[in-house]
């Protein structure tokens, strides 16, 4: 099992993978990515492009500089995480965080995700950010779980107000900052 630059290769996997999901439409910057310029990550060449746009340094206007992991095992896309190199905006700053992460259904359970947001905190040691902040849904006990593995620490839990919900948000956020070793 490793972290793995995103690869068109991995076409097939991801979409089973999206299946399982219920969607092809998730969430994340990645995807906005993705829907930002027209791709239906469907098919296989718009998934190439959406693929050269996860690898390139170069973003989008408003979007933060990141890096994007793919977890491979034997061929098969068990999950993603994204390291964003800091936080420009107030909807990273508030609801997003660092790092976002995500393990495909089938693979839960397993201790993938605490793989991934340790392998992703030395990137971010690497980077020179000390500490990150991560996120996520009060109601999520798994990630809470693997977050407080890894060293999280609870700021805040950020409630719902107007500008959460305008991001889609329907759940207070907990807020944790996460010491790199850097």
């Amino acid at each position: 099992m490793k972290l793995v630059a995103p690869t068109v290769e991995l076409h097939r996997s991801w979409l089973e993978s999206a299946t399982e999901w219920g969607t092809f439409d998730q969430e994340g910057a990645a995807y906005h990515l993705a829907e930002l310029n027209g791709l239906d990550l469907r098919d296989r060449a718009d998934f190439g492009r959406w693929v050269e746009l996860l690898i390139s340094p170069e973003r989008p206007e408003g979007f933060a500089p990141d890096s994007n992991f793919w977890l491979v095992e034997d061929g098969v896309y068990l999950g993603a995480v994204q390291l964003r190199h800091h936080l420009n905006s107030l909807q990273l700053r508030e609801l997003f965080g660092h790092i976002g992460y995500g393990v495909r259904p089938s693979s839960r359970g397993q201790g993938l995700a605490t793989f991934m947001l340790r392998a992703v905190l030395w990137e971010a040691a690497v980077l020179g950010l000390r500490r990150v902040l991560v996120t996520c849904r009060e109601d999520n006990a798994a990630s809470i779980g693997v977050i407080r593995a890894c060293g999280g620490v609870l700021e805040n839990i950020r409630p719902v107000d107007d500008f959460a919900r305008g991001w889609g948000m329907t759940t207070p956020i907990c807020q944790f900052w996460i010491e790199t070793g850097a």
